[in-house]
């Protein structure tokens, strides 16, 4: 089995649509994926139904306000998804104010963009704005846009409206998804505190580490992946793709050679999905 369960397409900031992402991934030989869009769940059903050997995990990216590229990853079909789908359409709609306040602070800067102009299908982000400005010439390269202009302390960043850990994860364990943490190897914790904090948001209702992701391959994958499993969680993978140009992400696929219990871990996420609601 191959999987990946970490991928954006245009609904958020990646440059591939559901479905060119679903064909991408069977042209790779994936046989499972997950679209995990940003504060959005609509890229699963239109990327169902592109081919029969793909398996598609519905699934949502969401942001949390207590550290630095903090997130969690929701998988599953969301079931009583009301209260989730309220705070999803709070926080498209902060994050249409938070790049309009963006395109505001570029253009006294002198790079006038306004946003209505931004190409996006879904949630707006600042991978969008990035986007513009290279296609404005006004720098080179969407990393460069980031450093000089976008990323915290920077002269146009603006803080987006984001969730706190026990908010998030209530909600997605009361819709019957399975929340996961992403790429801890962003988080800026050492390897004495991810531990601490692991058991912590386990009481509080996470459910698994996504071990297998391209930020974790520096600092190897056996200690987070013994960690997990003894603490009863579940080990995910994925890719965090957003364009097929070299990126500070990882091309479709790109975990499937490290992650070499793949059909176990799916197989229990699986489970876990098919169980629906857990609580904290």
């Amino acid at each position: 089995m191959k999987a990946d369960l970490h991928v954006h397409t245009t609904l958020s900031d990646g440059v591939y649509t559901p479905a060119e992402v679903a064909r991408t991934a069977v042209e790779k030989g994936l046989d499972v994926l997950a679209i995990t869009d940003h504060d959005t769940m609509g890229g699963a059903e239109e990327a169902a139904g592109q081919t029969a050997s793909l398996r598609i995990i519905p699934g949502v990216e969401l942001s949390l306000r207590e550290m630095r590229s903090l997130h969690l990853l929701g998988y599953g079909p969301a079931g009583d998804a009301e209260p989730l789908k309220r705070r999803l359409a709070v926080l498209a709609r902060a994050r249409k104010e938070r790049a309009a306040e963006i395109c505001r602070r570029l253009t006294r800067l002198g790079y006038p963009l306004r946003p209505e102009k931004l190409t996006c299908q879904g949630t707006v982000g600042r991978a969008h704005i990035a986007r513009a400005m290279v296609e404005n010439r006004w720098v080179a390269t969407v990393q460069e846009a980031f450093d000089r202009f976008l990323t915290e302390g920077a002269p146009a960043y603006v803080p987006g409206e984001r969730l706190a850990m026990r908010e998030a994860l209530t909600l997605l364990n009361g819709c019957g998804m399975v929340p996961v943490l992403a790429h801890p190897a962003l988080l800026p914790v050492d390897a004495m505190q991810l531990p601490v904090l692991l058991r912590c948001w386990k009481d509080q209702g996470l459910q698994g580490v996504e071990v297998y992701h391209p930020a974790q391959t520096a600092r190897g994958y056996a200690g987070l992946d013994g960690q997990a499993r003894a603490m009863g969680l579940l080990v995910t993978g994925g890719s965090d793709f957003h364009t097929p140009r070299p990126d500070r992400h990882g091309q479709l696929g790109a975990m499937v050679a490290a992650w070499t219990r793949v059909e176990e871990d799916v197989h229990a996420l699986l489970e876990r999905v098919g169980h629906g609601r857990q609580s904290p």
